[in-house]
């Protein structure tokens, strides 16, 4: 029998629980009832009431013997001798006429009267404040001994529904960031927190990593510091006594690669197997000054794997936050050949602890309504990740207030299977979709279907940091959005009501949103096959239009994880579609690049070339499409305008900006004209402004209107990089990139 998760059907004989059998009559509690007993009884009252089903009161009952027709809510002295034995398990026994709801720890008898109403009574709980209660008044109390336990003991998915509707989260058994904040007093990244740069950096520079022979700010702490220990546990025990019921702590590493390479902490890597092992030992030490608590520590990027010499383990009272940030999620991890170096890191963290909690991601976090067909992966990871050691299970989607694509569906599958990864996923599908959507539910689940397949089929990495572009060869291919068409058209044809119409159009929206996207990347021929190129634009322009505007009848507050609103993303392609349509006199004029990019890392982002300046595709937010990339190096460009000189009354360019990535805008724009290609005059300079700002991208524009039109035949751009990369970001010194994808002259 598998560790973790048994469900045992121990007694599932005579009456069914519908039909003939004994109808709920009364609902009863033990003397001096808990809280949880009191609100789990006036759910189940309240649930039934909705089902047409009128239970007058509950009742608080002492010793009496058993009365047919009554459900017993907790822990009653009439319940059978079985007794749940871990925290949230819980068991439905029904016999004789009379049925038992009880369960272990705060919340297992709430927990059992959910699974009684769903399992028995055919309720579904599919989305926050969306409830399916059929009619309850053939409902007949079964005989029948079910035991439920978990298979994790915390089970937290953080996305929009069990964060907005408590019952929801009860209903499927989840925990939320409610319960996580009574739990951790600290959680994640937290050594910016308890040795802020801010505070000490220019006091204490060696406090701090060293990268390339510099102290950096944005980076991680030196741990071979004896005073970093210090002054670190003399924060942590500050803010514990603000907190002191609190039992889990993190004292883990911030979000970025930059380990200090000071030769002292080069020296411990040596001793102890690695970055991880300086770590797990600096946090041991941790450990022993809070015997009491646990402590939490992150096992991610740069010390995801285990000490390569695994006698370093982490002391008992400390936890490993285990994360698989850069799987990817074409295939079950067990299974995908790519991920051959996150299980031995599975397996070596295996071998050290037991206290291991897995952070999982699954969600795309740079398009939240990009079509991510990820649910094929789900219950086989979470079974890895049981069959491995793992106690708490995270599960990263959008956050507790973004809405993202196939949200309702992905949502219900992975809060069924955190309780359960040994159920029947596709079976959890189809049951949904049927019920959700009605009789388009099958079309639903085809298109899932459907594209689940085209992605395995084409091999292609399913990254959660992806973007619609890389699956235009693959699942997001034009041929296969006709596919996916024509299922959403039969689904349509079903003639939903106004509410399954809502949801029909909600999962619709991803779609929309890939073909926007792939349209403004250069494939709009493909997508829009009918008419003239400018009423191609005005038909993504139009589809752009109505995908903002559902949207935000949807609530969709932001579009990525870096943010982005409706409105701003239709802004921008509103933006792209006009830089290519729009009555530009560079389009497809000849460019030379005065200065080539210096090999090797710039021939990565030349799309083609200097020519990509005037080819008429714009740009979105995807630095890795149409734009083109200067590491370090000057843009200087020139175009010829024509045969002859023309008037030149505007010119403009856009570049990109996204520090996390290194693209800062550059440190000056310089736009010159000329009759002669020798001889030039400047007709406008700019000196943009880098925000510190790290993980928002934008684009901006940089544009000069000459009051007094100029004749020119030559127009020159000077874009020059910015000398380094700034001070307070985390790669200070490097060299910084730009990008920009046009140039337009009016």
């Amino acid at each position: 029998m598998r560790k973790g998760l048994i469900t045992w059907f121990l007694l599932a004989i005579g009456a069914t629980a519908w039909g003939q059998g004994i109808p709920i009559s009364r609902i009863a509690v033990p003397e001096n009832p808990t809280r949880q007993e009191l609100y789990a009884s006036t759910q189940l009252r309240n649930f039934l009431a909705q089902g047409g089903v009128k239970v007058p009161t509950v009742e608080t009952i002492g010793a009496e013997a058993p009365q047919r027709g009554t459900v017993y809510v907790g822990r009653a002295k009439q319940r059978p001798v079985v007794e749940p034995t871990t925290k949230d398990s819980y068991i439905i026994y029904g016999t004789g006429g009379c049925l038992f709801l009880y369960g272990e720890g705060e919340k297992g008898t709430l927990y059992a009267v959910y699974d009684f109403l769903e399992r028995f009574g055919g309720c579904r709980y599919y989305a926050a404040h969306e409830v399916d209660i059929p009619d309850l008044r053939v409902l007949r109390i079964p005989d029948t001994m079910i035991f439920e336990q978990p298979a994790f003991e915390y089970r937290e998915m953080l996305y929009y529904m069990p964060n907005h509707d408590s019952v929801y989260a009860d209903w499927h058994h989840l925990h939320t960031r409610q319960d996580l904040h009574r739990d951790w007093g600290m959680f994640v990244h937290t050594f910016k927190d308890l040795v802020p740069a801010s505070r000490y950096f220019d006091q204490h520079p060696e406090w701090f990593s060293e990268c390339n022979g510099q102290r950096v700010r944005d980076g991680q702490l030196c741990l071979s510091n004896p005073e970093v220990l210090e002054e670190l546990c003399r924060q942590l025990a500050d803010t514990m006594i603000r907190r002191h019921d609190t039992r889990i702590w993190s004292v883990s590493n911030n979000d970025n690669y930059n380990v200090c390479q000071c030769p002292k902490c080069r020296h411990l890597d040596s001793l102890y197997g690695g970055p991880t092992g300086t770590l797990l030992h600096f946090i041991n030490q941790v450990a022993r000054r809070f015997p009491d608590k646990t402590l939490s520590t992150l096992a991610y990027q740069y010390t995801r794997s285990a000490p390569k010499d695994l006698n370093v383990r982490p002391d008992s009272n400390v936890n490993i936050m285990f994360c698989s940030i850069e799987c990817g999620r074409e295939l079950p991890i067990a299974d995908n050949p790519r991920e051959a170096s996150f299980r031995k890191d599975m397996e070596d963290w295996q071998q050290l602890t037991d206290n291991i909690f897995m952070w999982d991601y699954v969600v795309q976090f740079r398009n939240f309504w990009n079509p991510f067909p990820n649910l094929h992966v789900l219950k086989s990871n979470l079974q890895y990740f049981r069959d491995h050691g793992v106690r708490m299970m995270f599960e990263q989607a959008t956050g507790a207030d973004n809405v993202t694509s196939w949200m309702e569906l992905r949502g219900y599958l992975i809060a069924k299977l955190l309780w359960n990864p040994d159920l029947d996923a596709d079976s959890l599908i189809a049951d949904f979709c049927n019920g959700y959507y009605g009789a388009a539910g099958p079309y639903v689940k085809e298109v899932v279907d459907t594209m689940t397949a085209a992605l395995v089929a084409s091999g292609q990495r399913l990254d959660i940091y992806g973007y619609s572009i890389d699956a235009v060869e693959g699942y997001l291919a034009p041929q296969r959005m006709v596919q996916y068409r024509n299922l959403m058209r039969q689904a349509w044809a079903t003639q939903p009501d106004s509410i399954q119409a809502a949801r029909l159009r909600r999962f619709e929206l991803a779609l929309d949103y890939a073909t926007v996207e792939l349209a403004a990347d250069g494939w709009i021929e493909e997508l829009f096959p009918n008419g003239t190129p400018e009423e191609r634009a005005g038909q993504l322009l139009d589809m752009t239009d109505t995908l903002v505007r559902d949207l935000k009848r949807f609530g969709v507050k932001q579009m990525m994880e870096m943010g982005v609103s409706p409105d701003d993303y239709g802004a921008l392609i509103r933006r792209s579609v006009e830089k290519t349509f729009g009555s530009n006199k560079a389009f497809f004029r000849s460019v030379q690049l005065r200065k080539p990019p210096t090999p090797p890392y710039n021939h990565d982002y030349q799309f083609g070339g200097g020519q990509a300046l005037t080819d008429g595709q714009g740009g979105i937010l995807d630095y890795r499409g149409v734009w083109l990339g200067f590491w370090g190096d000057t843009l200087d460009a020139v175009v010829t305008l024509g045969e002859k000189a023309i008037e030149v009354r505007e010119v403009s360019m856009d570049f990109f900006f996204y520090p996390l990535s290194w693209i800062f805008l550059p440190q000056s724009i310089e736009y010159m004209v000329s009759t002669d290609g020798e001889h030039w005059q400047s007709v406008g300079r700019h000196t943009p402004v880098n925000r510190e700002v790290l993980a928002i991208p934008a684009i901006e524009t940089f544009t000069t209107t000459l009051e007094i039109p100029v004749k020119a035949l030559y127009l020159r751009v000077v874009a020059i990089p910015i000398p380094a990369i700034p001070a307070w970001h985390r790669a200070t010194g490097q060299k910084a990139w730009i990008f920009t994808d046009e140039i337009l002259v009016h």
